[in-house]
């Protein structure tokens, strides 16, 4: 059964290994690119080239990591969608009933075939592009979101689920439509509703930090400072009693200082992310994403008794 999967699908199986040993080629290549401008960046002489090479490595990975964001989504429309479609839109999925192997037997060797070479493609892609990213965030965080799609979604295992998640809801919707050009349109349209309330969601499994000031000193120098490698989540003030006021609280006041005292605010809040706990953060939403996954295989479950009975 192994090799009839392997033989029906080896075209696409073979292309999504192809791009995805040329991605991590062309991603560890930069990766080190990247680190000589950063190294060459924080030498004792630094050179207008350097920060022009460095720039450059900051603009790489902001357009690479909105390319490979959309991995998931090829994966589940060229993979997923058409894995059982084809079948049942040609017909030959009659003759499963008719064999050695049951039903069941070919829907999973189908699905763990698939999502092999699927997992080992954001896999590797996933590892390339985390060298890429980890020296230019920890040289300015700002410069290189890695709490956005283009740096969380493309490394460690949110990746590898998220492509697991994409050929999962492809194959359902393959089921469900008995289509294959159907089938792709919707699991395009599934997975660009996916990824937007998931961009909406993913900043709740950040594990921040906060830091605050007082002693009545709260002039913009005042503020705490956060570390190069950490992106700021929010600013706010905060009163003597633990409150906290929006940063733009008093601005219209013709004496803001004043007004700032008067609302009790002794001092700075300031809650920001370290590139350091994106670790923890990934696993979270892993989690996450695990059952997310259980839900669209038991839809994916229910929709081939339907489609095969």
């Amino acid at each position: 059964m192994t090799w009839l999967v392997w033989r029906q699908h080896r075209t696409a199986f073979l292309l999504l290994l192809a791009a995805a040993a040329l991605t991590t080629a062309g991603l560890a290549w930069l990766a080190q690119d990247a680190s000589d401008a950063v190294a060459a960046v924080e030498g004792a002489k630094a050179s207008p080239g350097a920060a022009a090479a460095l720039d450059t490595a900051y603009r790489r990975l902001a357009l690479l990591g909105l390319a490979l964001a959309g991995l998931p989504v090829l994966i589940g429309v060229f993979i997923g969608a058409p894995l059982f479609a084809g079948d049942l839109e040609s017909g030959t999925a009659k003759f499963v009933g008719v064999q050695s192997y049951s039903r069941w037997n070919w829907v999973a060797t189908k699905l763990a075939t698939a999502a092999g070479f699927s997992a080992a493609a954001a896999l590797s892609t996933g590892i390339a592009m985390k060298a890429l990213l980890t020296p230019l965030v920890n040289h300015m965080a700002v410069n290189a979101d890695f709490t956005a799609a283009g740096g969380f979604d493309t490394t460690g295992p949110v990746t590898v689920a998220l492509a697991l998640l994409g050929l999962l809801i492809g194959a359902t919707a393959g089921l469900l439509t008995r289509r294959t050009l159907p089938a792709m349109v919707a699991t395009f349209t599934v997975l660009l509703m996916v990824k937007t309330v998931w961009s909406q969601t993913r900043m709740m499994f950040a594990p921040t930090v906060t830091r605050t000031t007082g002693g009545g000193r709260f002039a913009d120098g005042d503020a705490p400072h956060i570390p190069a490698g950490a992106l700021e989540v929010d600013t706010s003030y905060v009163t003597g009693d633990g409150a906290l006021r929006g940063w733009g609280t008093c601005v219209d006041a013709a004496d803001r200082a004043a007004c700032l005292r008067h609302e009790g605010v002794v001092g700075w809040s300031i809650e920001y992310l370290p590139f350091s706990h994106m670790t923890a953060m990934q696993w979270a939403a892993t989690g996450a994403l695990a059952g997310l996954i259980l839900l669209t295989t038991a839809a994916l479950a229910y929709a081939a008794r339907r489609a095969l009975r």
